[in-house]
């Protein structure tokens, strides 16, 4: 077992470290996980205390900004108020609480509430830190009877619920309305296969000269997965050391990665290089008007649509050609979980269902980590949103249509297998790779790092 933690925590320290390696300045590679870190990180632990009340306290822990920690501080501390459980709370920088979270599991001193995420929750599962929490739904003292199915099967883990939801993001396809229209050009429809895509990048590329960005830099794992999805298939197989795709899939695989390729050199795609400069989600091609499409969780919607005030639009990420299955899923943002040393579970339980189903909590929260898992909740914070915001409702609900259970939670060194995926795919973008070598390799590294 403390070797088991052992590596837990060398894991966890090295996906922190890799993380924060990878922006570079490439606001692009961002994955969901650490778009949600990016927004002005706290610098140092905070530690702050709940009002005095009877009992141990429970230590409350999660990564984000300064906002973040104010809005979830004042939740909490109204639970506090109305059940009388102390808390005791902990945030830091994204990678800081890794770090810090990894140290805490080696000696048996977790917060007893903590934030997760799906490609980081398993491997405190496997190694027992994490509790289920399904005897809790039952008893009523998790309420999640307002919550769509979708909306909290990310948290399902071995046939248990180790993580609530606390905002959801789906990754879309991003389009600017006007320029479509200007154009002639029919845009993008929900539910649109791969085909779809690669011509009407092209058309609107010879109607107007505006090109995409590369879909496939910097996120090629969500790219694919939803197309993997398409055909009833999954990124990663059930017992997390190997692929949940055939061969066939490989080969459409290898197609896509080409045509991305193809693209970049018919200058249909915006160029690699240019990409690679962008320091901000303010300089990418799409936000600033200077791109037709581009993908990116539901999330960045109201920012990508504000930065130079442009009718934006979304639709669903595209599928392989002849899909037999709803491709595309609700991605938790992140979860609530509690762990093994929490000196009172169930107390902890009604404070995370306070979290999701409270119209107070959620006036505080305002949607601060996404689209809640609870409908009346979305109802109540749609009614207050800004045109462009209710876009993001709207959407949401929309989607639904074409989302089925999220798959089982990532392996706990998947990071590492995404991070060999997206350097293969620059390199082919660079032309320094094939398609095929660019996934013949990804994978029989990746076999090599999930067997460990």
């Amino acid at each position: 077992m403390k070797k088991q933690l052992s590596l837990l925590m060398a894991a966890a320290i090295a996906a922190a470290a890799m993380s924060g390696c990878s922006g570079s300045g490439n606001t692009v590679a961002t994955t969901a996980a650490k778009t949600e870190a990016a927004d002005g990180q706290a610098t140092q632990e905070e530690k702050t205390e709940a009002p005095a009340a009877s009992g141990e306290s429970i230590r409350v822990a999660w990564w984000g900004n300064q906002k973040r920690a104010d809005a979830t501080i004042a939740a909490f501390d109204a639970f506090a108020k109305e059940s009388g459980v102390n808390f005791t709370y902990e945030y830091n920088s994204y990678n800081a609480y890794w770090e810090t979270l990894a140290t805490q599991s080696v000696g048996n001193n977790l917060p007893g509430i903590v934030q997760q995420v799906t490609d980081q929750y398993a491997g405190y599962i496997n190694n027992g830190l994490l509790l289920d929490l399904t005897p809790y739904v039952e008893s009523g003292a998790l309420d999640l009877s307002d919550c769509d199915e979708a909306y909290i099967s990310g948290g399902n883990y071995k046939d248990g619920l180790y993580g609530v939801s606390l905002g959801t993001n789906v990754m879309t396809v991003m389009y600017n309305a006007d320029l479509f229209e200007a154009a002639g050009v029919e845009p993008p429809k929900m539910g649109w296969t791969w085909s779809d895509f690669v011509q009407t990048a092209r058309d609107i590329y010879a109607k107007t000269g505006v090109q995409t960005e590369n879909i496939a830099l910097g996120m090629p794992r969500y790219l694919l997965e939803t197309m993997i999805r398409s055909k009833g298939q999954s990124l990663y197989s059930e017992d997390g050391k190997g692929f949940g795709f055939d061969d066939e899939t490989k080969a459409q695989i290898v197609q896509v990665i080409q045509d991305c390729y193809d693209l970049t050199q018919e200058d249909v795609f915006v160029d690699p290089g240019d990409q690679l400069l962008w320091k901000d989600n303010s300089e990418r091609a799409l936000c600033t008007g200077e791109a037709a499409m581009g993908m990116n969780w539901s999330s960045q919607f109201s920012n990508f649509s504000g930065y130079y005030n442009l009718n934006l639009e979304m639709a669903t990420q595209p599928l392989f050609d002849g899909a037999t299955e709803k491709g595309m899923y609700l991605r938790p943002a992140q979860f609530f979980s509690v762990t093994k040393d929490c000196p009172d579970p169930e107390a902890a339980a009604k404070a995370i269902s306070f979290f999701i189903n409270d119209k107070g909590a959620n006036e505080i929260l305002n949607g601060e980590r996404g689209i809640p898992a609870a409908k009346a909740i979305r109802e109540e914070l749609k009614g207050k949103a800004s045109d462009t915001e209710k876009k993001v409702y709207d959407f949401m609900d929309a989607v639904m249509d074409y989302c089925r259970d999220a798959d089982p939670a990532e392996p706990s060194n998947s990071r590492q297998c995404v991070e060999v995926l997206n350097n293969n795919v620059s390199e082919v973008m660079y032309g320094q790779m094939t398609a095929q070598e660019c996934v013949d390799s990804w994978m029989e590294q990746s076999l090599a790092i999930l067997a460990k």
